[in-house]
C-alpha cells in the first residue's frame, strides 16, 4: 500500500471508558500477544500494529488503510480469535486517528492519561510492547517513527516538569492505602511476582512492614521476594491457609480466572478471620470479593479513581507546561509525515519544525495568547512556502 492511502489510528479501553468487567472481557493474556500481532497484521488493511497492555488500559496501535474502520478491525480479531462478538461494545472504546492518534501516545507515555498522574511504570511498558511487536516484526517505518518520537516527548515531559517527581505508580499509591489501614507488626500477604509486586514490597520493608508472606504459582520466583524483601514464600495451592493468618493482601496476577472466589472469603469472615484489607489491582480480577463485610475493606483498579483524584490535583499547575511539550512533539512529527514521501525535504522536515517552534517560543512573550494561533499557522504557511521555493530552485538547477 502506499504511504498516502494510510493513517495512523488507535483504538482502545481504559480505566476511563469502560468498567472493570468489559475490560476483563477484552483482556488478553500477556503470553497470547504475539500471536494476536500475527492475527492482526494477517488483515490486508492492515499495515503495522502495536499492542500496549498494562493493567489500567489494552491499546491497537494501527497503520491502516485510509478508507477502514478501526473498529471492524479489531472487532474481526476478537471473532475470529476470541469468539466474541463486541459489536455490542462500541461505546467502551475510544478511536483516534492522524494527529489526535499521535497526540494520545504522547499522552499517555507522558503519565498524563494514566490512573496515577505522571506514573512512571507507563514508559517501560510502552517500551516493552515496541519490542514484542519489533520483534514479531509487525512495525513499519512509519509506527517506528511514531514511537521513537514517543519516547523523545515522554522522557522531555518528565525531565522539563514536575509530572514524574516521586516515581508515582498504581502500586505506590497501594502502598498508601496499606500505610492509612494498618500498622507495621501486622502480617502482609503479596500475592504474584512482577513489577508491580516488586515495588509494594520494597514499600512496605521502607515502612517497616516485617511480617511479608509471598505466594506465587511458581514457588521459587515467590522464594527470590521472600529472600530480597525478607519473609516467607509459599506456592499457590497454599493461599486459604496463608490467608487465613493474613491481616492484608495485595495481588496482581495474570490469572485468566479468579484465584480466590467469595465462597472463599465468605468462610474466612464467618470464623472472622483472614484479611481485613484487601487490594487487587490484577485485570482480570485475582478475587472475587461481591457480597463481604462491610468491615472488610477492598479495592482494585476501579476503586483507586476517588482516592488519586486529589494527589492529581497537586500537579495540575504543570499540566500546561506538558501539555506544550506534547503539541509540539505532535507539530514535529506531523511535519515528518508530511514530507515521508519527499526525498528531498524527508531528512530536514523535523529539523525546519523544530526551529519554527524554537522561534515562536522565542518570541511568544510578545503576543498575546489569542494571537499565538494567527503566528502559529502565519510561520507555518511561510516555511512551507520556503520549503516550495527550495525544490523548485533545486529542479530548475537539475535542468540546466
Amino acid at each position: 500500500m502506499k504511504k498516502n492511502n494510510l493513517i495512523i489510528s488507535v483504538i482502545g479501553s481504559n480505566h476511563h471508558t469502560a468498567t472493570i468487567e468489559d475490560r476483563e472481557l477484552l483482556e488478553i493474556d500477556k503470553k497470547d500477544i504475539k500471536h494476536s500481532l500475527n492475527s492482526i497484521i494477517s488483515n490486508d488493511a492492515v499495515e503495522s500494529v502495536l499492542i500496549l497492555k498494562t493493567c489500567n488500559r489494552l491499546e491497537y496501535y494501527l497503520l491502516i488503510s485510509r478508507d477502514k474502520e478501526p473498529f471492524d478491525i479489531i472487532s474481526t480479531f476478537y471473532k475470529q480469535e476470541r469468539g466474541i462478538d463486541i459489536e455490542n461494545k462500541r461505546d467502551v472504546f475510544y478511536i483516534y486517528n492522524g494527529a489526535e492518534a499521535t497526540r494520545h501516545l504522547f499522552r499517555v507515555i507522558s503519565g498524563l492519561d494514566s490512573l496515577v498522574v505522571g506514573e512512571y511504570q507507563i514508559q517501560g511498558q510502552v517500551r516493552d510492547a515496541y519490542s514484542i511487536a519489533c520483534d514479531v516484526k509487525t512495525m513499519d517505518s512509519v509506527l517506528h517513527k511514531l514511537f521513537h518520537a514517543a519516547f523523545r516527548c515522554g522522557k522531555a515531559v518528565r525531565s522539563k516538569t514536575s509530572l514524574g517527581e516521586g516515581k508515582q505508580s498504581v502500586s505506590g499509591v497501594a502502598s498508601g492505602l496499606f500505610l492509612e489501614n494498618c500498622n507495621p507488626k501486622d502480617n502482609v500477604t503479596i500475592i504474584g511476582v512482577n513489577e508491580n509486586t516488586r515495588i509494594i514490597a520494597s514499600e512496605l520493608k521502607s515502612a517497616g512492614f516485617k511480617n511479608l508472606t509471598f505466594i506465587n504459582r511458581t514457588l521459587y520466583k515467590a522464594e527470590i521476594m521472600a529472600e530480597e524483601y525478607g519473609g516467607e514464600a509459599y506456592p499457590l495451592d497454599k493461599i486459604m491457609y496463608i490467608l487465613s493468618n493474613t491481616d492484608a493482601v495485595y495481588s496482581c496476577t495474570g490469572a485468566p480466572n479468579y484465584i480466590v472466589n467469595s465462597q472463599m472469603l465468605h468462610s474466612l469472615a464467618k470464623r472472622n478471620i483472614g484479611p481485613k484489607l484487601i487490594i487487587d489491582m490484577a485485570v482480570p480480577r485475582d478475587f472475587n470479593t461481591s457480597g463481604l463485610p462491610e468491615h472488610i475493606k477492598t479495592f482494585d483498579i476501579g476503586d483507586l479513581k476517588e482516592y488519586l483524584s486529589k494527589q492529581s490535583e497537586k500537579k495540575a499547575k504543570d499540566f500546561p507546561k506538558a501539555e506544550k511539550i506534547i503539541e509540539d512533539e505532535v507539530k514535529v512529527f506531523s511535519a515528518w509525515t508530511e514530507f515521508s514521501g519527499s526525498e528531498l525535504l524527508e531528512p530536514f522536515a523535523e529539523k525546519f519544525e523544530i526551529t519554527r517552534l524554537q522561534i515562536m517560543d522565542e518570541f511568544a512573550s510578545r503576543f498575546a495568547a489569542k494571537d499565538m494561533e494567527l503566528v502559529d499557522k502565519l510561520t507555518k504557511r511561510m516555511l512551507h512556502r520556503l520549503q516550495a521555493t527550495f525544490i523548485n530552485a533545486l529542479k530548475k538547477k537539475n535542468q540546466e
